[in-house]
């Protein structure tokens, strides 16, 4: 199986069904990461696509490297300045966890706690929830994701520690109205 850096260096040369193989590997992971930001599935994909577009006709911007690291930190950027275009956020958990009538009762509680803690960590600074995201749903290192957010290591680890120190926090809050 050929890298991320080998698919796209053979791009690079010129080969384009290389960048079809990363798109293959990648788009619907970075959907759901951009998903993260702007909340709306539509914009989600057009984010990804755009980082791809960005990948495909900014062949000079990348130095080499992690492919990986580079393709998020582009498609954080573009979600980000999309999310502050917009100014505000729709939070809707309708079409993520809707509800069908055959629903169990088991499957209704997982729904409605993984909404909720969609929620919670939504409700997280901006940092700290990049760092926990790329941690924990795209499988990163703290080194890895400190390169894919332009900070130091330290950073990303007091980010992940504070955020993980809040949830933990909101969580108690939560289940102590219970």
């Amino acid at each position: 199986m050929n890298t991320d850096e080998e698919l796209y260096a053979r791009f690079l040369s010129g080969e384009d069904d290389a960048l079809r193989l990363l798109m293959e590997r990648y788009l619907e992971r970075l959907i759901l990461f951009c998903f993260t930001f702007l909340q709306s599935a539509a914009e989600a994909e057009e984010a990804a696509m755009d980082a791809f577009a960005v990948v495909a006709m900014k062949r000079s911007v990348w130095h080499g490297g992690s492919f990986r690291r580079w393709l998020y930190r582009i498609a954080r950027n573009l979600s980000v300045s999309r999310y502050r275009k917009r100014r505000f956020i729709q939070v809707s958990f309708d079409d993520s966890h809707g509800l069908t009538a055959a629903s169990t009762e088991a499957e209704f509680c997982r729904q409605e706690e993984a909404a909720a803690r969609e929620a919670l960590l939504m409700r997280l600074p901006d940092g700290e929830r990049e760092v926990l995201l790329l941690l924990y749903r795209e499988g990163m290192r703290y080194a890895q994701v400190a390169e894919a957010l332009h900070m130091d290591k330290k950073r990303a680890d007091n980010l992940a520690y504070r955020g993980k120190k809040r949830l933990r926090q909101w969580l108690k809050e939560e289940m102590a109205h219970e």
